[in-house]
């Protein structure tokens, strides 16, 4: 037997466990705040429970370091949905990066001619990178025919976002797919 332990993942956290609500919330007066963020002032505990029961939502503790304590007046439902939207990863644009030396074969580049124009079809930007190492570096000009090779081969519709240029020991260039109006 091993001694391999295998690690589990951890489950992610629920970002709403860390509010106290309505009668879990401890304290005589309290700072109150309506569900637009405004705040309404500071007011006993049986004043903020009865604004509460008329509104017909949740009293929510927003910061219980506070002096007075901060709550809200808002559903915790409602709460919870928007610490969740906020939460939740955002789907940042991907940039699909290829990255070629100067001394690949015109076939090779066919192929990620190929990829490039499934990537800009998805809606994707990509970067292109020719990376020259050593001597290559003292002949940028190769790189550059090769980048313009490269997007002459690319069939998609594009735009650039960054032009060709030459950045360290690469040729770089940004593409960003173009918008098809109907």
């Amino acid at each position: 037997m091993s001694n391999y332990r295998r690690k589990r993942k951890a489950s992610p956290k629920d970002p709403t466990k860390k509010f106290n609500i309505n009668e879990n919330i401890e304290g005589e007066q309290f700072r109150v705040i309506d569900a637009e963020g405004i705040m309404l002032g500071i007011f006993s505990r049986s004043e903020t429970f009865a604004m509460a029961e008329d509104l017909g939502v949740d009293v929510v503790e927003i910061n219980p370091k506070a002096d007075p304590k901060v709550v809200k007046l808002i559903d915790f439902n409602k709460l919870k949905y928007q610490i969740s939207k906020n939460t939740t990863k955002s789907k940042a644009e991907e940039i699909k990066t290829i990255r070629v030396s100067v001394r690949i074969s015109v076939n090779d580049l066919k192929v990620r001619a190929k990829k490039v124009d499934e990537f800009l079809q998805q809606g994707k930007k990509v970067k292109l990178q020719i990376q020259m190492k050593g001597r290559e570096k003292s002949h940028p000009e190769i790189a550059q025919e090769i980048m313009n090779t490269f997007l002459g081969l690319i069939t998609q519709g594009y735009s650039f976002e960054n032009e060709p240029s030459l950045s360290g020991d690469s040729y770089i260039a940004s593409l960003i797919p173009k918008k098809n109006k109907k």
